[in-house]
Protein backbone atom coordinates (compact mmCIF):
# COMPACT_ATOMS: atom_id res chain seq x y z
CA UNK A 1 0.00 0.00 0.00
CA UNK A 2 1.27 3.12 -1.03
CA UNK A 3 2.21 5.61 1.94
CA UNK A 4 -0.03 8.19 3.30
CA UNK A 5 -0.01 11.49 2.16
CA UNK A 6 -0.13 14.07 5.02
CA UNK A 7 -1.50 17.19 4.85
CA UNK A 8 -0.32 20.12 6.86
CA UNK A 9 -1.00 23.52 7.39
CA UNK A 10 1.94 26.34 7.79
CA UNK A 11 2.33 26.84 11.43
CA UNK A 12 3.82 25.80 14.71
CA UNK A 13 0.36 24.57 15.41
CA UNK A 14 1.24 21.61 13.28
CA UNK A 15 4.27 20.38 15.62
CA UNK A 16 2.91 17.32 16.71
CA UNK A 17 2.12 16.26 12.70
CA UNK A 18 5.91 16.94 12.43
CA UNK A 19 7.04 14.94 15.38
CA UNK A 20 4.73 12.02 14.91
CA UNK A 21 6.51 11.96 11.56
CA UNK A 22 10.07 12.58 12.46
CA UNK A 23 10.45 10.84 15.56
CA UNK A 24 9.28 7.79 13.77
CA UNK A 25 6.02 7.44 16.35
CA UNK A 26 3.64 7.46 13.13
CA UNK A 27 5.90 4.54 11.82
CA UNK A 28 6.15 2.61 14.94
CA UNK A 29 1.68 2.19 14.76
CA UNK A 30 1.67 1.32 11.55
CA UNK A 31 1.06 3.90 9.15
CA UNK A 32 3.77 4.92 6.51
CA UNK A 33 3.01 8.42 5.48
CA UNK A 34 4.94 10.97 3.36
CA UNK A 35 4.66 14.41 5.01
CA UNK A 36 5.21 16.77 2.03
CA UNK A 37 6.41 20.74 2.68
CA UNK A 38 4.05 23.03 1.62
CA UNK A 39 4.19 26.54 1.02
CA UNK A 40 0.87 28.17 0.41
CA UNK A 41 -1.78 28.26 2.66
CA UNK A 42 -4.50 26.89 0.22
CA UNK A 43 -2.09 23.76 -0.17
CA UNK A 44 -4.23 21.81 2.78
CA UNK A 45 -7.51 22.26 1.45
CA UNK A 46 -6.56 21.48 -1.67
CA UNK A 47 -5.20 18.41 -0.78
CA UNK A 48 -8.20 17.22 0.84
CA UNK A 49 -10.77 18.61 -1.24
CA UNK A 50 -8.43 16.56 -4.37
CA UNK A 51 -8.59 13.86 -2.22
CA UNK A 52 -4.70 13.65 -2.52
CA UNK A 53 -4.63 13.68 0.97
CA UNK A 54 -7.24 11.95 3.32
CA UNK A 55 -5.52 12.69 6.83
CA UNK A 56 -3.81 15.44 8.40
CA UNK A 57 -3.84 18.55 9.92
CA UNK A 58 -5.64 21.64 8.86
CA UNK A 59 -7.15 25.04 10.09
CA UNK A 60 -10.23 24.01 12.45
CA UNK A 61 -12.49 25.51 10.16
CA UNK A 62 -11.50 23.76 7.13
CA UNK A 63 -13.80 21.04 8.46
CA UNK A 64 -16.79 23.77 8.50
CA UNK A 65 -16.23 25.52 5.59
CA UNK A 66 -15.88 21.70 3.61
CA UNK A 67 -18.93 19.90 4.92
CA UNK A 68 -21.10 19.58 2.30
CA UNK A 69 -18.59 18.70 -0.20
CA UNK A 70 -18.17 14.63 -1.29
CA UNK A 71 -16.28 12.82 1.50
CA UNK A 72 -15.23 15.64 3.49
CA UNK A 73 -12.69 16.10 5.97
CA UNK A 74 -13.79 15.68 9.83
CA UNK A 75 -12.31 16.78 12.93
CA UNK A 76 -10.77 13.85 14.56
CA UNK A 77 -8.65 15.53 17.38
CA UNK A 78 -6.58 18.52 18.10
CA UNK A 79 -3.07 19.47 16.97
CA UNK A 80 -2.18 23.16 17.68
CA UNK A 81 -3.64 25.84 19.96
CA UNK A 82 -4.09 29.82 19.92
CA UNK A 83 -0.74 31.71 18.20
CA UNK A 84 -2.92 33.44 15.81
CA UNK A 85 -2.47 37.83 15.69
CA UNK A 86 -3.82 40.74 14.16
CA UNK A 87 -0.68 42.69 13.68
CA UNK A 88 -0.40 46.66 12.94
CA UNK A 89 2.00 49.00 12.15
CA UNK A 90 4.16 50.73 14.95
CA UNK A 91 2.16 54.05 14.51
CA UNK A 92 -1.84 52.06 14.34
CA UNK A 93 -2.77 51.82 18.57
CA UNK A 94 -5.73 50.42 18.35
CA UNK A 95 -8.46 48.75 15.84
CA UNK A 96 -10.25 51.88 14.61
CA UNK A 97 -7.01 53.72 13.51
CA UNK A 98 -7.25 50.53 10.35
CA UNK A 99 -10.22 52.34 9.03
CA UNK A 100 -9.82 52.90 5.46
CA UNK A 101 -6.59 51.04 5.17
CA UNK A 102 -4.84 48.06 3.82
CA UNK A 103 -4.91 44.90 5.87
CA UNK A 104 -3.76 41.54 4.90
CA UNK A 105 -5.05 38.02 5.41
CA UNK A 106 -5.63 34.71 4.27
CA UNK A 107 -9.21 33.56 2.92
CA UNK A 108 -10.79 30.62 4.44
CA UNK A 109 -8.20 30.23 7.41
CA UNK A 110 -9.05 31.32 10.93
CA UNK A 111 -6.66 34.27 9.93
CA UNK A 112 -9.53 35.43 7.65
CA UNK A 113 -12.03 35.07 10.53
CA UNK A 114 -10.05 36.80 13.08
CA UNK A 115 -9.88 39.74 11.19
CA UNK A 116 -13.39 39.52 10.60
CA UNK A 117 -13.93 38.92 14.34
CA UNK A 118 -11.92 42.02 15.60
CA UNK A 119 -13.60 44.36 13.04
CA UNK A 120 -17.10 44.16 14.28
CA UNK A 121 -15.78 43.66 17.80
CA UNK A 122 -14.59 47.43 17.37
CA UNK A 123 -17.33 48.49 15.85
CA UNK A 124 -16.20 48.09 11.87
CA UNK A 125 -17.45 45.60 9.45
CA UNK A 126 -15.43 44.51 6.20
CA UNK A 127 -16.24 47.25 4.31
CA UNK A 128 -14.71 49.72 6.46
CA UNK A 129 -10.81 48.52 5.37
CA UNK A 130 -9.62 47.43 2.23
CA UNK A 131 -8.77 43.54 2.59
CA UNK A 132 -6.46 41.98 0.49
CA UNK A 133 -5.56 38.13 0.07
CA UNK A 134 -2.39 36.40 0.24
CA UNK A 135 -1.87 32.59 -0.30
CA UNK A 136 1.77 32.56 0.62
CA UNK A 137 3.10 34.07 4.14
CA UNK A 138 6.54 35.57 2.44
CA UNK A 139 4.56 37.57 0.34
CA UNK A 140 2.37 38.77 3.54
CA UNK A 141 5.48 39.47 5.18
CA UNK A 142 6.95 41.25 2.85
CA UNK A 143 4.14 43.24 2.25
CA UNK A 144 3.95 44.28 5.53
CA UNK A 145 7.70 45.07 5.95
CA UNK A 146 7.68 47.66 2.75
CA UNK A 147 4.52 49.25 4.57
CA UNK A 148 2.13 48.29 1.58
CA UNK A 149 -0.30 46.48 4.36
CA UNK A 150 -0.91 48.61 7.48
CA UNK A 151 -1.50 45.50 9.37
CA UNK A 152 -2.04 41.48 8.87
CA UNK A 153 -3.01 38.45 10.29
CA UNK A 154 -0.59 35.79 10.85
CA UNK A 155 0.08 32.55 12.47
CA UNK A 156 3.46 31.54 14.34
CA UNK A 157 6.24 31.99 14.42
CA UNK A 158 5.49 34.81 11.74
CA UNK A 159 3.52 36.57 13.95
CA UNK A 160 6.42 37.01 16.12
CA UNK A 161 9.30 38.31 13.51
CA UNK A 162 6.92 41.14 12.81
CA UNK A 163 6.47 41.75 17.03
CA UNK A 164 10.43 41.47 17.21
CA UNK A 165 10.15 44.25 13.77
CA UNK A 166 7.80 46.59 16.06
CA UNK A 167 4.41 45.39 14.81
CA UNK A 168 1.84 46.42 17.23
CA UNK A 169 -0.38 43.47 18.41
CA UNK A 170 -4.26 44.24 18.14
CA UNK A 171 -5.37 41.56 19.06
CA UNK A 172 -4.53 37.20 19.94
CA UNK A 173 -7.91 35.75 19.61
CA UNK A 174 -8.24 34.99 23.24
CA UNK A 175 -10.31 38.26 24.27
CA UNK A 176 -12.71 37.18 21.62
CA UNK A 177 -12.76 33.01 21.05
CA UNK A 178 -11.27 32.27 24.71
CA UNK A 179 -8.07 31.20 26.51
CA UNK A 180 -7.96 28.63 24.59
CA UNK A 181 -8.90 28.41 21.55
CA UNK A 182 -8.17 25.65 18.72
CA UNK A 183 -6.14 26.60 15.66
CA UNK A 184 -4.79 23.66 14.06
CA UNK A 185 -6.72 20.03 14.05
CA UNK A 186 -6.36 16.37 13.10
CA UNK A 187 -8.83 15.75 10.01
CA UNK A 188 -9.14 12.40 8.31
CA UNK A 189 -11.87 11.88 4.88
CA UNK A 190 -15.25 10.77 5.67
CA UNK A 191 -14.18 7.98 3.43
CA UNK A 192 -11.42 6.82 5.35
CA UNK A 193 -13.27 7.41 9.65
CA UNK A 194 -15.93 5.08 7.42
CA UNK A 195 -13.71 2.41 5.90
CA UNK A 196 -10.20 2.39 8.16
CA UNK A 197 -11.15 3.73 11.21
CA UNK A 198 -7.57 1.76 12.77
CA UNK A 199 -6.10 4.35 10.81
CA UNK A 200 -7.25 7.26 12.05
CA UNK A 201 -7.24 5.84 15.79
CA UNK A 202 -3.49 5.16 15.27
CA UNK A 203 -2.88 8.30 13.80
CA UNK A 204 -4.81 10.15 16.70
CA UNK A 205 -2.39 7.50 19.00
CA UNK A 206 0.98 9.10 17.24
CA UNK A 207 -0.47 12.56 17.79
CA UNK A 208 -0.91 12.12 21.55
CA UNK A 209 2.34 10.57 21.90
CA UNK A 210 3.97 13.04 19.94
CA UNK A 211 2.31 15.62 21.97
CA UNK A 212 3.63 14.31 24.97
CA UNK A 213 7.04 14.20 23.33
CA UNK A 214 7.18 17.70 22.69
CA UNK A 215 6.12 18.68 26.88
CA UNK A 216 9.15 16.49 27.61
CA UNK A 217 11.64 17.81 24.64
CA UNK A 218 11.04 20.99 23.11
CA UNK A 219 14.36 21.35 21.67
CA UNK A 220 14.33 18.14 20.01
CA UNK A 221 11.13 18.03 18.76
CA UNK A 222 11.49 21.81 16.95
CA UNK A 223 14.68 20.13 15.59
CA UNK A 224 12.02 17.55 13.79
CA UNK A 225 10.30 20.87 12.32
CA UNK A 226 12.98 23.65 11.41
CA UNK A 227 12.79 22.01 7.74
CA UNK A 228 9.34 23.35 6.96
CA UNK A 229 10.20 26.90 8.37
CA UNK A 230 13.07 28.04 6.00
CA UNK A 231 14.92 31.05 7.70
CA UNK A 232 13.97 30.38 10.99
CA UNK A 233 16.47 29.09 13.58
CA UNK A 234 15.27 26.72 15.84
CA UNK A 235 16.10 29.55 18.99
CA UNK A 236 12.70 31.24 16.53
CA UNK A 237 10.73 28.45 16.75
CA UNK A 238 10.71 27.77 20.20
CA UNK A 239 10.48 30.98 20.94
CA UNK A 240 7.03 31.28 18.97
CA UNK A 241 5.97 27.57 20.35
CA UNK A 242 5.40 28.70 23.37
CA UNK A 243 2.51 31.25 21.98
CA UNK A 244 1.15 27.66 20.09
CA UNK A 245 1.34 24.82 22.46
CA UNK A 246 -0.17 21.34 21.17
CA UNK A 247 -3.30 20.12 22.33
CA UNK A 248 -4.87 17.05 21.49
CA UNK A 249 -7.42 16.39 23.38
CA UNK A 250 -10.05 18.95 21.73
CA UNK A 251 -13.41 17.20 23.40
CA UNK A 252 -13.75 20.38 25.89
CA UNK A 253 -13.21 23.20 23.02
CA UNK A 254 -15.96 22.13 20.33
CA UNK A 255 -18.12 24.76 21.60
CA UNK A 256 -15.52 26.72 20.47
CA UNK A 257 -15.13 25.45 17.23
CA UNK A 258 -18.86 25.87 16.26
CA UNK A 259 -18.87 29.07 17.69
CA UNK A 260 -17.42 30.03 14.18
CA UNK A 261 -19.65 29.24 12.45
CA UNK A 262 -21.43 32.61 11.80
CA UNK A 263 -18.46 34.38 11.12
CA UNK A 264 -17.68 31.89 8.17
CA UNK A 265 -21.14 32.10 7.28
CA UNK A 266 -21.03 36.24 7.21
CA UNK A 267 -17.53 35.50 5.07
CA UNK A 268 -19.58 33.44 2.50
CA UNK A 269 -17.64 30.61 3.03
CA UNK A 270 -20.30 28.27 4.34
CA UNK A 271 -24.07 28.25 2.74
CA UNK A 272 -25.57 29.53 6.02
CA UNK A 273 -28.34 27.23 8.06
CA UNK A 274 -27.19 25.04 10.85
CA UNK A 275 -24.10 24.46 11.98
CA UNK A 276 -23.09 20.59 10.80
CA UNK A 277 -22.85 18.74 13.92
CA UNK A 278 -21.05 15.73 11.45
CA UNK A 279 -18.23 17.77 11.07
CA UNK A 280 -16.63 17.07 14.29
CA UNK A 281 -16.22 13.31 15.19
CA UNK A 282 -14.35 12.92 18.08
CA UNK A 283 -15.45 9.22 18.96
CA UNK A 284 -12.20 7.62 17.94
CA UNK A 285 -10.86 10.56 20.31
CA UNK A 286 -12.56 9.69 22.95
CA UNK A 287 -11.94 5.74 22.70
CA UNK A 288 -8.25 6.43 22.57
CA UNK A 289 -7.72 8.49 25.47
CA UNK A 290 -9.54 6.59 27.92
CA UNK A 291 -8.65 7.51 31.54
CA UNK A 292 -7.60 11.55 31.05
CA UNK A 293 -4.77 12.93 32.48
CA UNK A 294 -5.12 16.61 33.50
CA UNK A 295 -2.90 17.98 30.81
CA UNK A 296 -4.89 15.90 28.55
CA UNK A 297 -2.66 13.55 27.59
CA UNK A 298 -3.30 10.02 28.79
CA UNK A 299 -1.05 8.18 31.09
CA UNK A 300 -0.15 5.32 28.40
CA UNK A 301 1.14 8.51 26.07
CA UNK A 302 3.32 10.02 28.18
CA UNK A 303 4.87 6.71 28.78
CA UNK A 304 4.94 6.08 25.04
CA UNK A 305 2.79 2.89 25.31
Amino acid sequence: MAPLVLTHGCSLSNLPLFVAAGAGIFAAEGIDVDVQRYDEMSATGDALSSGDAELGTAAFTQPLIDAGRTNPPRLVAGSGLMGIALLAQPELEKVTDLVGLTIGTFPGDPLEVLLHDVLVAGGLGPGDVVIRAFDRIEDAVEAFDDRAIAAVTLAEPHANRLRDRGARELSDGRELWGDPFPDTVLVASERLVAERPQTVSAAIRAMVRAEAHIHADLAGSIAMAVEHFPGYSPADLATAALRQPPRVDLRGLVPTVFGRWDTLTALGLTPGGPAPAAAVQLDLLHAELGAEHPSGVSSSARQGT
